[in-house]
């Protein structure tokens, strides 16, 4: 029974966090606020990090159709857009009067996901209650932080919290109380100059990307500093980059590379693998019924791409949290059901003798089963094939995203076409070498039990 121990460590091997291979994209907006205080003129550097598809998305919703063009286009576009709209949210008032902020610049970094850093501008007399409040993506679940902060002779009374933005502690909603949570986007406090207060003429800025005005150290619109570019992820994360013109490739050459991550894609940690495997090893069939089952999660697996892309397009929802929740949810009810109802069926002994033909109606259930495993692992979409979905259409290239999409489902089913055939192959071998009937029994218990698992694993992360 050596080699059956074998293969059950192996099978248990693939069955890892099916969430790694399908990571939810960031729908959270977090802000940090630091407002200085000079004698006889406020700044704010007003902080805002997002995703790359939250961004898109609202660019769109702000000027229609995306330009064509790299991600640093939009990226540019977006902080032109966005500024003069942050400064009106960002609601000051001394004494209760209103003060305007003006739009200075932005500076841009693009690491892991897009992170602006706004200048906003105005002018304040010598002393007198101010009032700062953020209006901006008030739907956002994000993280918020606001300090206020005197320099060059200006005191502050009245706030309790750190002058510098960085050393407030940043933290989820639900672990502030009230107060916190609305101090987090409001404070009062009083001022006053104690000093001379300065020219209002404005010294040279370093260069910053213009909004919709000259900076204030004089460069005109369209001399600004190329965005930089985002870094490099994961393999599916390069998915969406695809698009970008810079690139570089013919469009064979993009449906290749597509192919490529595809590939890439199912072999990172998921239960795509594991469902094939498994399935394979847990009853007596040739690799053509994993074939079978790799072919229906691949077309599942796109189907369920377009279909939350259309979803989210039509809805304008970016609760992609929960949207993945109950997909992995209902796969996870599929494929517990499914696995229980054959452990049963090996540990009733119904599945160790399988000489004779199976009668049509049992052998068109056995089909259903597969049909229905390979619907449940293909439900969960790639969150970056939606992304590169909804760019596509956003820039007016939907059907060059939907080519690009198949070549990435036909990468995906090539490595798990693949596992099947190596999972029949192994079933065949140990079955070859150990004459012994039980090892039918005990393998098709294997191969039930990680469906099982899978399917529990699935229910509870959901």
């Amino acid at each position: 029974m050596r080699r059956p121990c074998l293969l059950l460590l192996v099978v248990f091997a693939l069955l890892n966090p099916s969430a790694r291979a399908h990571d939810i994209p960031n729908a959270r907006v977090d802000r940090s606020i630091q407002v200085n205080l000079h004698p006889g003129r406020i700044k704010v550097a007003y902080e805002v990090s997002l995703s790359e598809l939250t961004l898109t998305r609202d660019l769109r919703d702000l000027i229609g159709a995306l330009p064509d063009g790299d991600r640093g286009t939009w990226f540019e576009r977006y902080g032109q857009e966005t500024a003069p709209l942050n400064a009106k949210g960002l609601l000051v008032t001394i004494d209760g009067r209103p003060l305007p902020l003006h739009a200075r610049g932005f500076e841009l970094k693009t690491e892991e996901h897009p992170q602006y850093t706004f200048h906003f501008e105005g002018v304040i007399p010598p002393r007198g209650r101010l009032k700062v409040q953020d209006t901006n993506f008030v739907s956002s679940e994000g993280t918020s932080r606001l300090a206020l902060r005197g320099q060059g002779g200006v005191v502050l009374q009245g706030d309790s919290l750190p002058a510098d933005v960085q050393l407030i502690d940043v933290q989820p909603l639900w672990l502030m109380t009230d107060l916190e949570e609305r101090r987090s986007k409001l404070a009062e406090i009083d001022y006053q100059t104690t000093t001379r207060t300065e020219p209002k003429s404005e010294q040279a800025q370093p260069v910053l990307h213009e909004p919709v005005r000259k900076s204030a150290g004089g460069e005109k619109p369209g001399r600004s500093k190329p965005a930089s570019q985002p870094a490099p992820g994961r393999a599916s994360d390069r998915l969406s980059r695809l698009l970008d013109r810079s690139t570089g490739f013919s469009l064979f050459g993009l449906i290749l590379i597509a192919f490529g991550l595809g590939a890439a894609h199912a072999v990172q940690p998921g239960h795509g693998k594991t469902l094939v495997a498994a399935t394979v090893v847990a009853e007596r069939g040739s690799w053509l019924r994993g074939t079978l089952l790799a072919l229906v999660t691949t077309a599942t697996h796109t189907g369920s791409v377009l279909l939350v892309a259309l979803g989210l397009w039509l809805t304008r929802s970016s609760r992609y949290e929960s949207i993945h929740s109950a997909l992995a949810m209902i796969a996870g009810f599929l494929i517990a059901a499914i696995g229980f109802w054959r452990l049963g069926r090996h540990l009733g002994g119904y599945s160790e003798h399988d000489d004779t033909p199976l009668p049509l109606m049992e052998s068109g259930g056995s089909h259903r089963n597969l049909v229905g495993l390979g619907v449940a692992g293909g439900l969960v979409p790639c969150w970056d094939a939606v992304a590169l979905i909804l760019l596509a259409e956003a820039i007016g290239q939907l059907g060059v995203g939907i080519v690009l999409l198949v070549a990435f489902g036909l990468g995906m089913a090539a490595v798990l076409i693949a596992v099947g055939w190596m999972a029949a192959r192994c079933r065949q071998i140990l079955t070859r070498f150990d004459r012994e009937v039980r090892i039918e029994h005990w393998l098709g218990v294997a191969g039930s039990l990680v469906l099982c698992a899978m399917g529990v694993y699935l229910l509870g992360s959901s």
